[in-house]
């Protein structure tokens, strides 16, 4: 059984309809993310120490740079997921508009019979819709909004919501040199050096800031610029991988497959349009 990937991109980030036959590893994404268990084998996700048991009636929220995984904890068989990345530029612009600060307060989702048919709407959009039209942003959007709100629909959980604190400079200074690194085989020790923090402090400033840790971050940094990477016309896997300090490509395929859960080459031709004719079990 051939793993199934589709991506539909749109103002509001991306929509991702993923068939996953193995785990991932802890990781975090730049964007905030949303993640609904479709059907098949059954999963869960370890966010801090919060156990997610995916299903019918749960879903998974994660904020960005807050660190998550995935297990199958079925045998065998894969898990079918609708994952909503959110991008900054699309939450900033409906904090100008409402005030709400939109941070979830818990990467519990509760989805009732109204928003899981709404999941299976964007899905349904997703696999059939011949053209990047406007009804199927419309609708994810309309998706991430609801469940927005489900996610800070009691007063509890609207007593605690906050945005996120200004980062430290010196954290914003270790994820720049990341970001302008990540091909040149830079190491975790040296970017602590050039912080001028020790390396418990260090730790303990991405522990209390962004929730995870300098290893998962720097992974997440890595597999968003192998994305970026892996859609231009005429880099070959090799290039991308070595580039990026693996060496030998399958080292880059399992370690893109242990974060995203897909190969490099399923993703790449996803990318660019060409998306599978069904996910296995759902569409006929």
């Amino acid at each position: 059984m051939a793993e199934a990937y589709a991506v539909y991109e749109g103002a509001f980030g991306q929509a991702i309809v993923l068939e996953s036959r193995s785990n991932l590893v802890a990781h975090s994404h730049s964007e905030s993310q949303i993640a609904f268990w479709l059907g098949g084998a059954r999963a869960q996700a370890h966010v801090g120490s919060d156990i997610i048991e995916y299903g019918e009636t749960v879903g998974l929220a994660t904020n960005a740079y807050q660190a998550h995984d995935m297990t199958l904890t079925e045998g065998n068989g894969s898990a079918v997921f609708l994952c909503l990345m959110i991008s900054h530029s699309w939450l900033n612009e409906r904090r100008k508009v409402t005030g709400r600060p939109f941070i979830f307060p818990s990467p519990r989702v509760p989805v009732d019979d109204t928003l899981r048919r709404e999941c299976w709407k964007v899905l349904d959009l997703i696999l059939t819709a011949r053209e990047a039209g406007p009804g199927v942003a419309e609708e994810v959007e309309r998706l991430i909004l609801a469940t927005i709100d489900a996610t800070t629909a009691s007063r509890e959980a609207a007593s605690i919501r906050m945005l996120p604190p200004l980062l430290d400079h010196r954290l914003r200074t270790a994820i720049a040199l990341m970001r302008e690194n990540v091909s040149c085989g830079i190491t975790l020790d040296d970017i602590i050096g050039k912080t001028g923090l020790s390396r418990a402090h260090f730790f303990a400033l991405f522990k209390d800031q962004l929730r995870t840790t300098p290893q998962v971050f720097w992974s997440a940094v890595r597999v968003e610029e192998a994305m970026r990477r892996l859609i231009r016309q005429g880099e070959s896997l090799t290039d991308v991988a070595m580039d990026l300090g693996f060496s030998a490509p399958s080292n880059f395929s399992r370690f893109f497959k242990e974060h995203i859960g897909v190969s490099p080459s399923t993703y790449r031709r996803s990318a660019i349009g060409a998306l599978p004719i069904k996910v296995t079990g759902l569409i006929p």
